[in-house]
């Protein structure tokens, strides 16, 4: 009786999509990080904006909401615009860290580092993806903020001025 219910409950677990594999499902919300790099580098707004379920939402480093993956693609195609006419923009490449929540729930918290209007700048966010028929998609995306990074030798003198 009892294989027969754990049997039941793992057909019940493949049917709905759940992992059985944690590993696994970090390799792919990994990979699904990197789909959507390379949508972003390649100023592929539509690439980047199929990574979100249909029902997503994302808040910019501008603060505005938007909702739904038309909406996304949208706000994507006006930054990946900009991004390209600054001459001085380069690749996005952030580290992200994954954490699962539940087998179909994952956190990835990221943070970057790139060039903006010429000048030196880092930036985080976070995105909340969820596994929907097998498949791993970005149901909100949040950026937390966009900073000018500063030189060494500017901090210094900030702490100085500071202190005095």
């Amino acid at each position: 009786m009892r294989s027969a219910t754990a049997l039941i409950f793992l057909a019940g677990l493949a049917a709905t999509g759940c992992a059985v594999d944690p590993a696994a499902d970090e390799r792919a919300l990994h990979e699904l990080w990197d789909e959507f790099e390379r949508a972003f580098n390649a100023g592929d707004a539509i690439a980047a904006a199929r990574l979100y379920a249909k029902d997503s939402d994302r808040i910019g480093s501008d603060g505005v909401k938007v909702s739904g993956r038309e909406e996304i693609e949208k706000k994507y195609a006006a930054m990946l615009a900009r991004r390209t006419a600054d001459p001085s923009s380069k690749p996005f490449d952030a580290m992200i860290e994954v954490r699962l929540l539940h087998p179909d729930v994952a956190l990835l918290d990221g943070s970057w580092r790139g060039v903006r209007a010429g000048k030196p700048v880092r930036g985080f966010f976070t995105l909340t993806a969820t596994k929907q028929y097998g498949r791993w998609l970005i149901a909100a995306g949040r950026d937390r903020g966009v900073v000018v990074e500063l030189s060494v030798a500017k901090n210094l003198l900030i702490k100085r001025l500071a202190s005095a």
